[in-house]
């Protein structure tokens, strides 16, 4: 005979309190628990920052395949695109958590004047896309 399953009076609450903790680390992180809805977008987290010579993006694109990742630069804006796959879900049998996003990626950068179009690079390693645009040759000041 099976065993008959114990209520729980606090069970609604804890789902309710489940639910707002979610909701808040979304809000403070603008990361999601669960996979973006389909035809949706997500953010890899991004640095952006200057070097004498060049302006740096380094986006955070861990278990995205090299080959799954697109870089336009479109005037002064630089759009880096891509796809992470999840996998294996068939073996998966119940998940407890899921912060992790797939599917579809986005950014777009817009970036200075200062940069050269055209002298754009990027190299891939360790998880984290790494673009350099190079930046124009500052004016020099001439005496009047």
């Amino acid at each position: 005979m099976a065993k008959a399953k114990s209520f729980d009076p606090f069970e609604d609450l804890k789902k309710l309190a489940g639910r707002m903790e979610q909701d808040f680390f979304e809000l403070v992180t603008g990361r999601m628990h669960v996979p973006t809805a389909i035809g949706a977008t997500w953010k890899p987290p991004l640095d952006i920052y200057e070097l004498e010579d060049d302006i740096i993006i380094k986006l955070e694109l861990a278990g995205v395949k090299r080959k799954e990742i697109s870089i336009v630069q479109e005037g002064n804006r630089i759009r880096i695109s891509g796809r992470r796959n999840m996998g294996d879900r068939e073996q998966i049998h119940t998940y407890h958590q899921m912060e992790i996003n797939y599917g579809e990626f986005e950014r777009v950068i817009v970036v200075s004047d200062a940069v050269r179009i055209g002298e754009v690079k990027a190299s891939y390693r360790e998880g984290f896309l790494i673009i350099r645009a190079q930046k124009k040759p500052a004016e020099g000041l001439s005496e009047r």
